[in-house]
């Protein structure tokens, strides 16, 4: 199979593939059902063990994003965001704890991240992109997923997609409408 946008895994991931760091559980338990898919096995899950993925925003399409790619295990997150947990986030960002209530989104999805998926390393930015500064982000990542909540960001990150050369995922959610590109 042809795994687009994602790089070859080093031994490192082909090891992660094999037995999980923290629980010394093989990985073929943790990751059973994406092993069983068909042209999947142990060369898919090192793949997905060896990819960076971007993701700007940590809201209401950002957190679920982080909880499903950790959970699979995309071997690298970083994690864009510069704001902080508000009580109103809870009902609908349930990557975030009430204790999480203040603190800088980024850290308390890196604290998640670590306490489900240790295979998982984790990169904060906690300001916003913009210019050189994301189109060199996003020129270090496999994916970029755009699940920030204002169109002018989601032009620039299209922008800075488009001159890196990187896929670009971009959502988006208002009310009960969503979309997904």
């Amino acid at each position: 199979p042809q795994y687009i946008g994602i790089r070859e895994p080093d031994e490192a991931a082909l090891a992660c593939a094999t037995m999980d760091k923290r629980t010394h559980l093989p990985a073929q338990l943790r990751y059973a059902r994406q092993h069983a898919l068909s042209d999947w096995g142990k060369a898919g899950q090192a793949r997905l063990l060896s990819a960076r993925v971007l993701i700007i925003g940590l809201g209401g399409l950002g957190a679920p994003t982080v909880t499903y790619l950790a959970g699979s295990g995309v071997g690298h997150l970083t994690l864009n965001d510069f704001d902080r947990v508000d009580g109103s986030n809870l009902p609908r960002q349930t990557l975030y704890r009430e204790q999480d209530i203040g603190r800088r989104k980024t850290e308390a999805a890196r604290d998640y991240v670590a306490r489900h998926n240790s295979d998982v390393a984790v990169t904060l930015i906690d300001r916003r992109l913009d210019g050189p500064g994301l189109v060199a982000a996003a020129s270090d990542h496999d994916v970029v997923v755009d699940a920030c909540d204002n169109f002018g960001t989601r032009f620039l990150v299209n922008e800075a997609c488009v001159a890196a050369g990187t896929p670009l995922v971009s959502a988006a959610a208002i009310r009960n409408e969503g979309q997904l590109a």
